[in-house]
């Protein structure tokens, strides 16, 4: 990878590693030159530039619009940990951005779902339905932050890491997890499967161990929506991401609990860092109604019959100058859970 990545910053400086893998991965997706033109989503010179690179490195030959590794090419993919390994889905031809569900990956993850601890109001835990973690999943896959991928899930009450297990793509997942009642399930069930993932005991109040920091290529959570919540969850995160260009960050916030001021209060703290907001897929997941709902209004009566309550899956990617944040701690004394546009307020 260096020597590729010597070649092109001798006609761009401003490329980083992470750039030239998002390119490479779409040309192992999409042999068609210009389909994957469009997929490494990178600028064009830059994308035609490493095309030219990888010619005069004797690592791909072009015929038409086919892009063809050859075998020097292929022994280098392997070398740089990346490979031909198909998507995991196909794109949904009933939603304007997502990938289509995935039923053989969607029935394994169910079984033990079924077996989770239930939710409970302490932690203001609610989880995805089955089928929005499934599409989490795919669109991981999709955005390249999947295949060989150290993945960091703050908070999991949803299962998600359980999800990424099962494609056996990611080269490990760590969860960090209030519950312990969710960490003894997810422990088990990683040694049962001789999984890659590990589990953890941490209530994100305090900093994440300075053995973790900095060691991710991608993190996940659903942050809480209150100013404190979210940017507890997502600077947390931030703070477990490698240097440099090319890591991802991704995160659910709603519009049910999170009003558009603070939206722009959050976009200005994001902003603030090395990164970019590359995606925000609206109502991308939707939610299990949870048992305590009724208790928390007086107004409405009957209990909803669906999934309502749903969320945008916003994606954020780290530029070149970026380093991972350190974190504060928080005191139990700050109410992290709860403000004037929460739902419930959780039991003490």
């Amino acid at each position: 990878m260096q020597e590729l990545l010597a070649h092109l910053q001798r006609r761009s400086s401003s490329i980083a590693e992470g750039d030239v893998r998002r390119m490479l991965q779409a040309l192992c997706r999409e042999s068609d030159i210009w389909q994957a033109a469009g997929a490494c989503e990178r600028p064009f010179p830059r994308f035609i530039e490493l095309i030219e690179a990888l010619q005069q490195l004797g690592y791909i030959e072009i015929h038409g619009r086919t892009v063809a590794f050859t075998p020097a090419g292929r022994k280098a993919l392997e070398g740089w940990h990346l490979d031909h390994a198909p998507p995991l889905g196909q794109i949904c031809s009933q939603c304007a951005v997502g990938p289509a569900p995935l039923p053989e990956l969607q029935k394994k993850f169910s079984q033990i779902a079924q077996r989770r601890p239930q939710a409970v109001q302490e932690f203001d835990q609610g989880v995805l339905t089955e089928e929005s973690v499934i599409r989490r999943v795919a669109w991981l896959d999709r955005c390249g932050d999947l295949d060989h991928k150290a993945i960091a899930v703050l908070g999991d009450d949803d299962l998600l890491s359980v999800a990424l297990a099962l494609t056996e793509r990611p080269s490990q997942i760590v969860v960090f997890e209030i519950d312990a009642r969710l960490v003894e399930f997810l422990t088990e069930q990683a040694q049962r499967a001789r999984w890659p993932l590990r589990a953890y005991v941490h209530d994100l109040r305090q900093p994440i161990p300075d053995e973790f920091l900095g060691k991710f290529d991608v993190f996940v959570t659903d942050p809480l929506e209150t100013v404190e919540g979210f940017w507890l969850f997502v600077e947390q995160g931030l703070s477990l991401l490698k240097p440099g260009a090319g890591q991802a960050g991704y995160f659910g916030l709603t519009k049910i609990e999170a009003s558009p001021s603070k939206w722009h209060l959050f976009e200005q703290r994001l902003l603030q860092h090395d990164l970019f907001i590359s995606d925000i897929c609206r109502d991308f997941g939707f939610y299990e109604n949870w048992p305590y709902l009724m208790e928390t209004t007086t107004s409405v009566s009957v209990a909803p019959d669906r999934p309502w309550y749903r969320s945008a899956f916003v994606r954020i990617e780290t530029l070149k100058d970026f380093r991972p944040p350190r974190c504060r701690s928080l005191g139990e004394e700050v109410d992290i859970y709860h403000d004037h546009e929460s739902i419930i307020a959780p039991r003490r």
